[in-house]
């Protein structure tokens, strides 16, 4: 398991507000924008930050999401999660990513890259 990239995840359910206050704040435009269809979730890419957004009911699964991880092996991940405490706490609708929350409670999403 290698990890490639943190970030902080911010949740908000008015996308536009939130993305334009994190731009200014951050001096930066917008790097990227995807939908998590099952969850009814869009997140907006800045750097070193994602924010979360959709309805109150949408976010409310990800109440206690602090951050996304990035890692090489998602499998290989698991396994050290699950041997070092943290439970895993299923997904926001990608194959590619799990959700899991370590012995004090905090909760973050471990998302496998693509290769290349």
């Amino acid at each position: 398991m290698s990890v490639l990239r943190l970030t902080v995840v911010v949740k908000s359910a008015d996308r536009s507000a939130a993305v334009d206050r994190y731009s200014a704040l951050l001096g930066s435009e917008l790097l990227g924008e995807f939908k998590i269809t099952d969850a009814g979730l869009t997140v907006s890419l800045l750097p070193g930050l994602s924010i979360l957004s959709g309805t109150e009911s949408a976010l409310s699964r990800a109440n206690s999401l602090i951050a996304s991880v990035s890692v090489d092996s998602l499998d290989s991940t698991k396994e050290q999660l699950v041997k070092t405490g943290w439970t895993i706490a299923g997904s926001l609708g990608s194959p590619r990513s799990l959700l899991a929350q370590d012995p004090d409670g905090s909760i973050m999403e471990f998302v496998e890259l693509p290769d290349g």
